[in-house]
């Protein structure tokens, strides 16, 4: 009897040690699956950052070379044309002088904007807002599209850093409003509220569901954005409309 009873311990002391044997085994391996993944997404986040420090570095590189190289050799060229159709006497010499000087004038400005695109100065010095109208005065001047604009707050709050990355997320979605949704009139309003900056779009165009376009889009506009609103912390929101779409970008300071 005794031996009976020594053997079901026995054999229960073995189960109850061998279950937490395997318990402990799947513990272990759970745990190191998390901090393997942790790890891997520490380094995705890196080098995503890096990756988006390096861009916009390379931006500023190629913004500059544009604003102080190719322009102004350009400007050097319009000047010396205006200079020989000054002095050319001959109507049809003096009008040909005249065209070229009025394309390199276009040319110049082109380079301009696409200067000021790639990094736009005011972005430091006055910051989101202002950078955010003077943008908005481009889309509209070669777009025929209307965007009323509403500044509730002058976003100090927010780094150059994370400015750029706002501003950047700003013009790829009035892009897609445009390009793909034909929208003619985008709506713009931005303002504060409990520690927190809201960017509002909104427009009259063709509706999407964002985070379904994401998904399914082999385009790299819609996963930039989701990827720089990742960086800088902030949420995008998309709000049900009767009419075309309504986009929000949350920032937390």
């Amino acid at each position: 009897m005794e031996n009976e009873i020594g053997l079901k311990l026995f054999f229960w002391i073995g189960t109850l040690t061998m279950l937490f044997s395997v318990l402990a085994t799947i513990l272990t391996v759970v745990l190191y699956r998390n901090k393997i993944h942790k790890i891997k997404q520490k380094e995705s986040e890196n080098l995503l950052k890096s990756s988006f420090e390096s861009e916009k570095k390379e931006r500023k590189r190629i913004a500059l070379d544009f604003h102080d190289s190719v322009s102004g050799d350009l400007s050097a060229v319009r000047n010396y044309i205006t200079i020989l159709s000054q002095k050319e006497k001959d109507s049809f010499n003096k009008s040909v002088f005249q065209e070229i000087e009025t394309a390199l004038g276009n040319v110049i400005e082109n380079v301009q904007d696409i200067s000021y695109n790639l990094m736009p100065p005011t972005l430091e010095t006055l910051g989101l807002p202002s950078t955010l109208r003077t943008y908005f005065e481009k889309v509209q001047k070669w777009n025929d599209v209307t965007i009323n604009e509403e500044y509730q707050s002058e976003c100090k709050k927010i780094s150059p850093s994370d400015a750029y990355e706002i501003y950047r997320v700003v013009k790829e979605i009035v892009n897609n409003m445009i390009k793909h949704g034909n929208s003619q009139m985008i709506n713009f309003i931005v303002y504060e509220k409990e520690k927190t900056y809201i960017f509002e779009l909104s427009d009259n165009g063709i509706p999407f569901n964002f985070y379904k376009s994401v998904k399914e889009s082999y385009g790299m506009g819609l996963k930039n954005i989701t990827s720089r609103i990742k960086h800088i912390n902030a949420k995008l929101k998309q709000l049900p409309v009767e009419v075309g779409n309504k986009i929000q970008i949350i920032f937390k300071y």
